[in-house]
């Protein structure tokens, strides 16, 4: 059974090993590195959780196989005024295991039977990411849902994509979350 919970300083060095297996598959794979995994390192750093915004892992047993960071505020770049209206939560930063090819549908289908649990559920459960071919995966083998695609000032695609919160019964068989996650 995986286990999700809050990324703590603790969890430093089991963060670093999955972050230094991600980026050796990304350049062996030859897919473009970016920074994201810095600025993830550096949410679990922190003394305390960033209001808002918090670090995320998901465990098999004693090792760290995917994290991510859950923000509790509207998604800013790309959405409408509308969507930002709506309550959301915003995945960001997530790097999974290479050697668990599933593990990122499995953390994102706990996330959202997490949310949906909630006493207030957020009506959507959103990210924004770049790669055309990521977005297609999430698409097709995520059940993420695409809603558009957007230009940066800076001439870059970014492709945004939801979830609505479900209850998955049986995700509960091998996701179990501890704590509060968001």
């Amino acid at each position: 059974m995986y286990v999700m919970k809050l990324l703590t300083p603790d969890h430093v060095s089991a963060l670093n090993r999955l972050l230094a297996l991600r980026m050796d598959w990304l350049a062996e794979k030859r897919h473009p590195l970016s920074g994201e995994s810095s600025n993830l390192m550096e949410l679990v750093r922190l003394p305390e959780p960033e209001p808002g915004m918090v670090p995320v892992g998901m465990w098999d047993g004693e090792r760290l196989v995917a994290a991510l960071a859950v923000q509790s505020a509207a998604p800013l770049f790309g959405w409408t005024l509308e969507e930002r209206q709506e309550p959301s939560q915003m995945l960001s930063l997530a790097h999974t295991d290479p050697r668990e090819p599933r593990v990122g549908a499995l953390l994102v289908s706990g996330l959202c039977d997490h949310a949906a649990r909630k006493p207030a559920p957020p009506a959507w459960i959103r990210c924004t990411v770049r790669p055309k071919a990521l977005a297609d995966y999430l698409e097709q083998a995520c059940g993420w849902t695409k809603v558009r695609e957007v230009s940066s000032p800076y001439g870059e695609s970014h492709h945004l994509l939801q979830r609505a919160p479900r209850l998955a019964e049986q995700t509960t068989l091998l996701v179990r979350a501890e704590g509060r996650l968001a």
